[in-house]
C-alpha cells in the first residue's frame, strides 16, 4: 500500500502513495538519493502522476532535479510538483536563499553546501482541504515547523503522511526562521488529534506510528 524508502543521511522518508488504480502512484517528499527512487518505480512498475512536498525544506527536495530529469527519460513527461502555497519559495528562483537561511539558522550549513542545487519551481500550490489531484489524499494544513507545512490524509485507507509535523515519539523542530511553536502546537491539537485513534501516521523521519498513541504520547 504505502511504499516507503529511506534516503539520505538523517534517514528521511520518501514515500510513494497510491493514487487511484495501485500502478499510479504520488512521490512525496523525494529527499535524496534519485537513482533509488527510480530503480524502485521501475521494479515495482509504478506510473508516477505527481510529486507532492509536505514542506519545502532541503532534506525533502533534494532530489528533485535529478529525480525529474529521471523521470522525463522515462517517458513520464514532466510531472507535476505539487507544494502548500505558503512554502512555495523553497523551490524555484528563490529556493537558494530561502534553504540557506533555514540551514543557516539550524547551524548546518554543511547540509546545505552539500546537497543543494537549483530547484525547479513549484506547478501546483495547494490549499486547506482540496485533494491531491487525481487522488483521495486530503491536504491537510499544519503549521509550525514551516508556515507551509501539509499532511496528506486518506480517509478510506485510515493514513496520514505527517511530513515533520508529527513523528513516533515527538514532533519537528521549531527554531528555524518560519517556524512556530505556538502554530505546531495548535496544528497537533485541532488538525492532526481529531483524526480517528487508529490512523497510521507515516512520518517525515522515523517509524510509523498511530494517531491514538502519539496523541497519549503527547
Amino acid at each position: 500500500m504505502i511504499d516507503c524508502l529511506t534516503v539520505g543521511p538523517i534517514g528521511e522518508c520518501c514515500y510513494l502513495i497510491p493514487a487511484g488504480d495501485e500502478g499510479r502512484r504520488i512521490i512525496v517528499d523525494p529527499g535524496d538519493e534519485a537513482q533509488r527512487i527510480l530503480a524502485r518505480i521501475d521494479e515495482a512498475g509504478y506510473r508516477p502522476v505527481l510529486v507532492a512536498l509536505t514542506h519545502g525544506h532541503l532534506d525533502h527536495t533534494a532530489a528533485l532535479p535529478d529525480l525529474m530529469k529521471g523521470l522525463a527519460g522515462r517517458g513520464f513527461g514532466d510531472l507535476p510538483i505539487a507544494i502548500y502555497r505558503d512554502d512555495a519559495s523553497y523551490l524555484g528562483p528563490e529556493g537558494e536563499g530561502t534553504n540557506r537561511a533555514v540551514f543557516t539558522a539550524i547551524r548546518a550549513m554543511g547540509f546545505f553546501k552539500h546537497y543543494y542545487e537549483e530547484l525547479p519551481p513549484a506547478t501546483i500550490l495547494l490549499s486547506d482541504g482540496e485533494s491531491l489531484p487525481g487522488s483521495g489524499w486530503r491536504v491537510i494544513h499544519t503549521p509550525g515547523h514551516t508556515q507551509g507545512s501539509a499532511c496528506f490524509y486518506d480517509e478510506a485507507l485510515g493514513v496520514l503522511i505527517a511530513g515533520d509535523t508529527l513523528f513516533r515519539d515527538g514532533v519537528g523542530r521549531t527554531d528555524g526562521p518560519d517556524s512556530d511553536p505556538a502554530l505546531l502546537a495548535d496544528s497537533l491539537r485541532n488538525r492532526l488529534f481529531v483524526l480517528p485513534d487508529t490512523t497510521i501516521v507515516y512520518p517525515g523521519h522515523g517509524d510509523s506510528t498511530t494517531i491514538g498513541r502519539e496523541r497519549a504520547y503527547l
